[in-house]
């Protein structure tokens, strides 16, 4: 038996490749990586490092703490915080040379005067609500307040941004980017910049890339998301979820299995004992819906997902023993689950797949690549 209930390994060689392949796809563009949520689940801090190695422009985090992490990591790459502030941490924000958002106009003299009473000069990104209505100050007073900021001595307006809530909708990703660009043509009549422009996220950029702003903000992409997509061709998803059986037994037909008994077999059946569980970040929707690959071979997860363990259908595997590894996102011989197929299971978006796995999921972060040309001597 394996020594760990469950695990997830990723590849940051494959983080690394995504990056190259995004450049080569969008050679003229900075890029800011989004790391916030843990790297999506993935290990902000290892993943950081990896991407400071491949000389990322930026790291993008949504909260303060998570920029202090990163900095107290001993991470150097510039970072913005895309998020709320939260104030009795700006000052540290400050020291440790971490650019911020604004979103509303209170917080320009809060973030001024602290930065004075410092004597330090703070990099500010104004964000401009052009259409999520979540953060962000409003188009039309966008200029007032990006000259108020470039008036001030202790904030310096280093970019731009807004987010875009339908990035499969070319007509509304359009709209949102002429408000934005036309407000930074405003500003360079007011000789306000040069600005670092930054609109599209991961999945705007690869249907049809904006060519007049300066970078864009990569997350899904970089972790392997939207390879479906033309532009997303070569993409990998770097992380693979694993588990294995603790546990078998035969039952006869028409036997009850977990909670509420929401599944009865069908016939003479052999049912393993995974132990993953929803508080592991393997979802309760998954019961009666989701699959599984052990030994090659796709199998049912049978009755109710609970806490901390999952009961899945061996019975056509043949051979299927007691700590055989199980997939539950990855390959395994010839067989793979994406973390797209399981958000279709459950009804949620592939980043909560990742973003949910819980704190018993052991990460391994590898470079199997790396690893390959040592060995072949390279």
């Amino acid at each position: 038996m394996k020594p760990e209930r469950a695990w997830a390994t990723i590849d940051l060689d494959v983080i690394a490749n995504n990056l190259e392949l995004l450049r080569q796809r969008l050679p003229d563009k900075k890029f800011l990586a989004v790391v916030k949520a843990d790297a999506y689940g993935h290990g902000s801090i290892p993943v950081s490092k990896r991407l400071e190695k491949e000389n990322i422009d930026f790291l993008g985090v949504g909260t303060c703490r998570e920029a202090l992490d990163l900095r107290e990591a001993g991470i150097t790459t510039r970072i913005l915080v895309l998020g709320a502030l939260v104030e009795p941490e700006l000052d540290r924000l400050i020291d440790q040379e971490i650019s911020v958002t604004i979103h509303s106009p209170g917080r320009i003299e809060v973030l001024d005067k602290t930065a004075l009473t410092m004597g330090r000069e703070l990099g500010v990104h104004l964000l401009v609500d052009t259409g999520m209505a979540r953060l962000g100050v409003s188009p039309a007073q966008a200029v007032a307040h990006a000259r108020k900021i470039a008036q001030c001595e202790g904030l310096r307006l280093e970019g731009i941004g807004t987010h875009l809530p339908t990035p499969s909708d070319s007509s509304q990703v359009f709209r949102q980017r002429k408000i934005l660009h036309e407000i930074v043509k405003d500003l360079e009549n007011l000789r306000i910049g040069p600005l670092l422009v930054h609109i599209d996220a991961s999945e705007a950029a690869l249907r049809y890339p904006d060519p007049d702003a300066a970078m864009v903000r990569i997350g899904g992409a970089l972790y392997g998301f939207f390879n479906h997509l033309p532009g997303g061709a070569g993409l990998e998803a770097a992380l693979s979820l694993h588990s294995q059986i603790v546990y078998l037994r035969d039952h006869p037909s028409n036997h009850p299995v977990g909670y509420g008994a929401t599944y009865i077999t069908t016939r003479k059946s052999r049912l393993a004992t995974v132990p993953i569980g929803y508080h592991d970040g393997f979802p309760s929707t998954l019961s009666n819906r989701g699959q599984v690959i052990i030994r090659g071979q796709r199998v049912p997860v049978v009755g109710r997902v609970t806490m901390d363990y999952t009961v899945i259908d061996v019975t056509d595997v043949p051979g299927t023993v007691v700590g055989d590894e199980v997939t539950l996102i990855g390959s395994n011989q010839d067989e793979r689950i994406e973390a797209e197929e399981i958000s279709r299971w459950c009804g949620i978006l592939p980043y909560e797949v990742t973003c949910l796995l819980g704190r018993r999921i052991n990460r391994h972060h590898v470079e199997t690549i790396s690893r390959e040309l040592e060995l072949e001597g390279r």
